[in-house]
């Protein structure tokens, strides 16, 4: 493996700015995020997907009950999204699907952000929340890589490489 370096407060980021604020600045200004699954046969797949997080950098995603991600959530949760920005968020969880009051706010967040959907009122829509338990910033992208931890581990990944 190649070595890491973790930053708590890498150069040129503002001081006191925490390494959670800069991950919800990140989700905040995306518009995008790609999100990865894994069919129940073991081939990956990863799709652009529009979304909306909370305060704790939960995910919230919508999709279609006839596409590949939505069977690959139901069938293996894991999964893994990144976000570009001015530092690229990694972040890891567990997909869940929402109902009732958590998809009336999802939907509310979604149109102040994006405007209406046809993704919000389709009868084949179905509404995830992604549960972050692994995220990291990476604030350097040269040879070693920095990256600053926001959730978990900060001397590897949670599969024990980096």
């Amino acid at each position: 493996t190649r070595p890491m370096t973790v930053w708590h407060v890498p150069a040129g980021m503002p001081d006191g700015e925490s390494p959670h604020e800069r991950a919800q600045q990140v989700l905040a200004n995306a518009e995008t995020c790609t999100l990865a699954t894994v069919s129940p046969d073991g081939r990956p797949e990863a799709a652009t997907v529009r979304f909306v997080a909370d305060d704790t950098l939960d995910v919230y995603i919508t999709t279609e009950s006839t596409y590949r991600k939505y069977h690959n959530m139901t069938q293996n949760p894991s999964v893994a999204l990144v976000v570009d920005g001015r530092y690229n968020l990694q972040l890891e969880g567990t997909a869940s699907e929402i109902h009732d009051r958590t998809v009336d706010w999802f939907k509310r967040q979604y149109t102040e952000t994006y405007g209406q959907s046809e993704y919000l009122t389709d009868d084949d829509s179905v509404f995830f929340r992604v549960t972050t338990d692994w995220a990291r910033l990476l604030v350097d992208g040269s040879f070693p890589p920095a990256f600053e931890m926001v959730i978990g581990d900060g001397e590897a990944d949670p599969h024990g490489s980096t």
